[in-house]
Order: C-alpha cells, then structure tokens, then sequence
C-alpha cells in the first residue's frame, strides 16, 4: 500500500514539474476597434475612382465620423498584437510589453485615399504599391491553436472580382491567383511570424510577385514612440542595411551602398527608396541610439530577398498639410522574393504555390545589431568605451556560453528578450567568428564583422526583368499595366508564339489563341505547353474531343507539359472514369508533387473509396498545416472526415469553412472546385481589358 501511495505521490509531483516547466499560453480575444474615418468622397465608402486617382487633391481629405472593426488580439510574455483580418489583413499593432512601446508605426485612423492603410504590416498584392483598401476588400479569418501552445491568425484573400477597366493600372486590384496570410505567436518568444502564400489557379503560368511593407516609427525618443501626425523631432534614426548594392525604383541609379545615406537625419531628398540587389543574411531594420532599441526584420534571404526603404527626406515635415504630414513620422521596410517591384524575376506555374516568411522583433539593452538570426540578436562593441559582445535572445535561455574565435567569453549566464547578457572583450580585440551556445545547442554561429559578398551574378536577370521593352519581363509583371502592355505589343508585331497564344487565352480572346497555338504547334509539334494551352482553349469553347487529343499531345510530348494531366482527369471525370482520373493525377503528383489543385482532387478521389479513405485524411491533414487559411481544402476536409465516420474532426472542418467562406470570393472558388469533381473545368474570371 505504502509503494502504492509513493508511486502515485511522485507522478503526481512529476505532473506538477512539469506544468511548472510549460510557457504560458497564448492569449487570444476578439473585440472591436473604433477608429476615427477619413474619407476623400460623400459618404461612408470608398469610390472605385481612388484607384485611377488614388491622392485625390489637396483638401478633400476630411473627418467622417468613425468606423469599427472587429480585432483579434495575440499575447504572449512579450508582445501584444492587434490584427484586422477585414482591412487586408493586416497586423495593424504590436506592442513590446516589457517597456510598453510600440513595434510599429500606429497611425490611428482608417482611410479610404492611398496608401489606404499606414500602421503595422499590410501585404501589397496583387500590385505590388499600396492596393489593399480598408473598406473594401476584407480577408477571411480562423484562429488555430497548435500542440506546441502557439496561435496562428490564418486569412485568406479571393481577387477576380475586381474585373473593372480600371485595375489594369498601376493600382490595380486584380488577379485570379489566391492568397494566405499566417499570422503566427509563440510562447515565450519575442518576435511576431507573418507567412504569406500564393497560389496560382489558373491554366497558365504567371509572374509570382506578392510584396509586404513594414511601417516602422521613425523616431523613438525618450518620452516615447512619435506616432501618428505628433510633429517630429530631429531624427538620429540609422537603417541597419547589410547590403553592397543598391537602386531607386526599376533598377535606376545602381550604386554600391553608402552607410552614410542610412542616417536618416541627414538625407534632406523628399522621397527616399532604396532597393537591395542582395540581402545576404537575412536581417535588416532599425537603430534608435538615443533610446538603445533595435527594430527588426528577419527572414530566409533565399526566399525572401527582396528589401526597400522608403522614407521623407530630414526637414520636409509640413504641418497641417494633410497630403504630407501623416506620411512623416513613419520609415517603410518592403518586402518580397523579387528585388525590384517593377521586375518579377520568377514565374509561377499552374497549380504551384509559393511562399515567405518575415519574423518582427524589437530588441532593446544592446547596441546596434550586427548580426541577427532566428535565435539572438548580437552587437560586437569593438570599439565601445567598454569592449564587449552583447547578446539578446528571442526566447529565454538559462545558461547562455559565448565564445569568441573559439574561446569562452566568461562562464555562462542567463538571456533573455527582456534580458541582455554581455561578455567582455579584451582591449583590442579584432574581431573574428562568434559562437553562441544555449546549453549544449548551438544557437548562433557568425563572422563579424559582416563580409558582404561581391555577387554579381544575378544583377543581369535583375535587369533583364525590369526592362518594360520587353514582352517577357511584361508579362510576369502581371495583370495591371505590365500585362496590358505586353499583349498590345506582341499584338503590333503580329507575333505567332507560345507567348501570345497563351496572353491571348489569358485574355478570353479564344478564336485568336486557338489559331495562334494551332500556328504554334504546327510549326513545333513538340511544343508541349502550346498544347495545354490550346487544350484549355478548346475545352472553354466546347470542343471537348480537340481538347483531350491536344492535353494528350502535351504529355506525351519530349519534353511533357504536366499541368496537362489535371485537365485530363477532368475529362476523364466528366465522362466517370474515376480510375482514369486518379491514374492521371497520380503522374501529376509525381511529375508536379507542389500542384495544389491537382492534390486537392486526389484527396477527394481517394476520399470515395473506402480503402484510401483513410491515407486520404492524412494527407489532407498535411494540407490543412500547409494552408489553414484556404476554403477549399476544408470543404473537402467535411466530406473526408465524413466519410471516415471521424464527425468530431467533421465538425471542426465545417466552423472552419463557416469563417472562411466568409471572404467575398469564396463561394466562387468552392463551386470550382465542386465543379471539378464533376469533371466541369470553370474558365478563369478575366479582367475587361480595352480593345478585347
């Protein structure tokens, strides 16, 4: 009996260490926000026309009562954020809770002028320059909460309804392809995690583009953040900007960095953009020295390397002017997978999905940064009064060892986002690899002072794909003026190509494209993508047999066209061969394992049979962790978990659905895809171009 009550005593007393160990949970509520509005036109919402003029003249700018949205909070130990999922999704507030101050710029107030919406971090897509309205184009939202106690805001945007004449401009709002945003909050780690993800639905290939801007305080005193239209104090803000070269908008003016330009203060030009051609390692932001505070950005510089600031030259503060003064007291930091926004540098095929990620972090006790990855963020004082290598960590760490070209900077100590550790360093010392490790785990291995490599190797693509000449560059660029552009260009040379074939089918201009790919193929009977295309073509003009025999020539073609293989397990489908189909999608997921489409269609095939019933949920399940945010993939969750008889898992999916399909566009792509599963191809929803 006793051996008894000790067992038990000390699982007990096991159970209470262990929840002692546990990071507090993250805090989540919903709750309205009421902000003062703004408006530029009579009435409450904004007019189609801001996008053809988006700065309308000076003095139509005016109080108009207010506006509420509704909220959802994220909190952990450190940080308290406030996201929109109505106003683009954006994550409007994030405040750093051990010193109260503010991450990002808070404007305060709602506006329907450009750039729309000016605090925290907004997505630019799908134009890559402020296109995300606050009244107008609202994302879908869930909330999940995953085993390792962290919180994911999962939004989900839909485009083609923005067909007007008026978003093939420079601000214009459409596309057929698909968006998510992940906003993500860890116990017990002081940095916010932002994913966006597109995909690309459609039968053709497009420019994979999707831009980010980050409004960062410009000045941080020490009375305090400088928000809103507050007049400004002189500014001893520094960019940290680990670049060697740079260029103005379209790769203009291309130049090796000068540090000297990231004084703010001393930069007196209106309007400052700077692009980076290489961000090498990840992490750029800000220095506010008068405070001791580092804002930060940090990401994969492999899939995320695009970076700009933007920012009012010293001096050019207006007060009163409505035009000016609200765009002051904030910096941008952009960013994106490409380089230059007037440049898309990669294309996305049918089917594929692409995606970043950027982490936000405010890091205060040290001196400028000189190196941050996901774990620390360090500053190598060589040349302080005091020599010393200071550390701040992203999550707390109880015994922290430093060592500098492999000797121990001192004994071990603890760090913390709250808690700096400082070594210190001889007198003299030069410099050389640092290594952080948090117990046994290495958590930081880095050079510094920072080498920046001279790699020039991309600078031509670069180029290349910023050349507004050129057909190919246009294209990618994407629905607003750079497509518009190439087609009319291709058009006056009276162009026969895969090119125009396929700008011709994008543009619904069927009769064209089907005689401008029968060119194609004619003349290059292995042109296996002419072959898709005018397989789509046909099939959109109910000539379902062409169609088949031309899909079949793209996939057996030398070198096969993949994305061929789901239009033909539509067919197959529509006919009720649902072996043909599986088969079909089977080669598809071999030959194209990313194509989102064809993966979902496969789930639900498999979801039908009893004996891959089972295999079906898994792998559906794997989809949901990729994209929480996407309708579709919970639509068909329902009917797996349905079909499996699992109804608890049946009924999560269906409240999920309820919130997603909540976003305008939704109902439209759970038809398509309900659509599919019949064997029904849905043409994509096409913009009205002039002189179609």
């Amino acid at each position: 009996m006793r051996a008894w009550i000790l067992t038990v005593l000390l699982i007990v007393l096991s159970a209470c260490h262990v929840r002692a160990q546990e990071p507090q949970a993250i805090q989540v509520r919903q709750e309205k926000l009421t902000l003062p509005w703004y408006t530029s036109v009579q009435g409450f919402e904004s007019d189609a026309r801001l996008h053809n003029d988006p700065s309308p003249v000076e003095g139509s700018r005016r109080r108009s009562g207010s506006r509420d949205l509704q909220a959802v909070l994220l909190e952990n130990r450190y940080l308290r954020v406030t996201i929109l999922p109505e106003v683009g999704g954006a994550v409007a507030r994030a405040v750093y809770k051990p010193t109260g101050d503010d991450l990002f710029f808070w404007e305060g107030k709602v506006k329907d002028w450009m750039a729309h919406w000016e605090s925290g971090v907004k997505v630019s897509f799908p134009a890559i320059h402020h296109t995300v309205t606050a009244t107008d184009q609202p994302a879908s939202c869930r909330i999940l909460h995953h085993p390792d106690g962290s919180v994911t805001v999962a939004m989900w945007m839909e485009f083609s309804r923005f067909v007007d004449k008026f978003n093939g401009d420079y601000w214009g709002r459409y596309t057929n392809m698909l968006l998510s945003q992940h906003v993500t909050l860890r116990p017990e780690r002081a940095e916010l995690e932002v994913t966006w993800r597109i995909v690309n639905p459609a039968p053709y290939r497009q420019g994979a583009k999707v831009w980010n801007d980050a409004l960062f305080p410009r000045n941080h005193t020490l009375q305090g953040v400088v928000q809103g239209d507050s007049p400004p104090p002189a500014t001893d803000t520094e960019w940290i900007f680990p670049a060697r070269y740079v260029s103005y908008h379209g790769g203009k003016d291309f130049r090796t960095w000068d540090p000297g330009r990231g004084r703010i203060g001393e930069v007196k030009e209106l309007n400052n953009s700077v692009f980076a051609w290489d961000i090498p390692y990840g992490f750029t932001g800000l220095w506010y020295p008068s405070v001791g505070v580092n804002r930060l950005r940090l990401a994969d510089p492999q899939t995320a390397r695009g970076t700009k600031q933007y920012f009012r030259g010293e001096g050019t503060y207006k007060p009163g002017d409505v035009a000016d003064s609200h765009m002051y007291n904030f910096v941008e930091l952009w960013g994106s997978p490409d380089n230059l926004m007037e440049g898309v540098e990669n294309w996305l095929e049918p089917g594929e999905t692409r995606q970043y990620t950027h982490r936000y972090a405010l890091i205060k006790g040290i001196g400028k940064a000189d190196f941050a990855n996901g774990q620390a963020v360090i500053h190598l004082g060589l040349d302080d009064p005091k020599p010393g290598l200071e550390v701040v960590t992203l999550s707390p760490v109880e015994r922290l060892a430093a060592s500098l070209n492999g000797k121990p900077l001192g004994g071990p100590m603890p760090c913390a986002p709250d808690r700096p550790a400082r070594f210190p360093l001889a007198a003299g010392t030069q410099g050389g690899r640092v290594v952080l490790m948090a117990g046994d785990q290495v958590i930081l291995d880095q050079q510094l002072p920072l080498l920046l490599p001279d790699d020039k190797s991309r600078h031509d693509w670069i180029r290349q794909c910023s050349d507004r000449t050129n057909s190919d560059s246009l294209e990618r660029y994407g629905d607003q003026f750079g497509y518009v552009d190439a087609l009319r260009m291709l058009a006056q040379t009276k162009a026969v190509s895969l090119a125009h074939g396929r700008m011709q089918y994008r543009a619904g201009m069927l009769p064209e494209a089907i005689k401008t790919l029968r060119a194609v193929v004619a003349a290059d009977a292995g042109n296996a993508q002419a072959w898709h295309l005018l397989g789509c073509a046909l099939l959109e003009s109910q000539q379902q047999k062409d169609a088949e025999a031309a899909f079949g020539q793209a996939i057996s073609a030398p070198i096969p066209y993949p994305p061929a293989r789901y239009f033909l397990a539509l067919l197959a489908l529509r006919r009720g061969d649902a072996k043909a189909a599986n088969e079909q999608l089977a080669s598809l997921g071999k030959e194209r394992p990313g194509h989102w489409e064809g993966r979902l269609l496969k789930v639900w095939l498999n979801a039908q049979n009893a004996s891959s019933s089972g295999a079906a949920l898994a792998a559906l399940t794997g989809m949901e962790q990729e994209d929480p945010a996407d309708p579709r993939v919970q639509l068909v969750l329902v009917e797996c978990a349905e079909l499996a008889g699992n109804q608890e898992m049946a009924a999560r999916a269906r409240d999920a659905l309820a919130q997603l399909a909540r976003e305008p566009g939704a109902w439209r792509r759970l038809r398509e895809f309900n659509a599919a599963t019949r064997g029904v191809y849905y043409p994509p929803q096409r913009m009205q171009l002039e002189g179609r």
